[in-house]
């Protein structure tokens, strides 16, 4: 049987984003530069289409590296 607690908190959300600061500036610099170029080009531009794509999966990728942290954070509270 694993030793630990139970339904362990995860950290919150800032926490983890002062933690690795520099990966969240650079999802936030991807996401102003696609909603840049569909702001500046019409929907016809192929631009408009790719900067359209990078925008959920900036996302998905924000959503996959919080979560990775606070899996390392509980992981590192095991130890203990």
């Amino acid at each position: 049987m694993r030793s630990g607690r139970h339904g362990a908190v995860r950290p919150p959300v800032g926490v983890l984003i002062q933690q690795d600061r520099t990966d969240f500036i650079l999802f936030a610099v991807i996401l102003l530069v696609a909603v840049a170029v569909m702001a500046l080009t019409g929907w016809t531009s192929p631009a408009f289409w790719v900067s359209l794509l990078s925008v959920p999966a900036t996302v998905v990728l924000v959503i996959r590296r919080i979560d990775r942290l606070s899996r390392d954070e509980l992981r590192a509270e095991e130890l203990l």
